[in-house]
């Protein structure tokens, strides 16, 4: 259960489709790395001899799936989500600079110049860091109190 009164955007995100595109990453890091690499700017490529790596990157996305779709269900104390999605976009900040630095500022910033698949990795770069960054500046979230501290109250 997420903190109450957690707008709905916030929880459609965390607790659904994100956990499900990490797990779709996972998939393919893991089983098809060099489809995977089809999704990746045109000046990196898929090489065999650094599968480690691609499993060790499906690891880190197993576990955004676990926090957003497991833990972040079971915690309704909103400081302590704000803490979780806070790491989180840290994490996506990590994966906008790899971006950036494949792309160059000149490939990012030609938008008429990305191909297909480009607009889906970079949305997917971008979207999680725009919807986090709402949360952690409280837009649209209330001051209402988690339930176990209400709970307490009633004891």
């Amino acid at each position: 259960m997420a903190p109450p009164n957690t707008p709905f955007v916030y929880r459609l995100w965390h607790l659904y489709l994100e956990p499900f595109f990490a797990l779709g990453g996972v998939y393919h890091l893991h089983w098809a790395p060099a489809q995977y690499f089809t999704f990746m700017p045109a000046t990196s490529a898929y090489h065999p001899d650094s599968q480690i790596a691609y499993d060790q990157l499906a690891s880190a996305y197993l576990f955004f799936a676990f926090t957003e779709g497991v833990l972040m269900r079971v915690v309704d104390d909103r400081r302590t989500w704000w803490w979780i999605v806070l790491g989180l976009v840290l994490c996506d900040l990590g994966h906008c600079y790899a971006a950036w630095c494949e792309m160059g500022t000149s490939g990012i910033l030609d938008f008429g110049g990305w191909s297909d698949k480009d607009v889906v990795t970079n949305t997917l770069n971008v979207l999680p860091v725009l919807v986090r960054t709402g949360y952690l500046l409280g837009i649209g979230v209330s001051g209402d109190k988690s339930v176990s501290e209400k709970r307490k109250k009633r004891v």
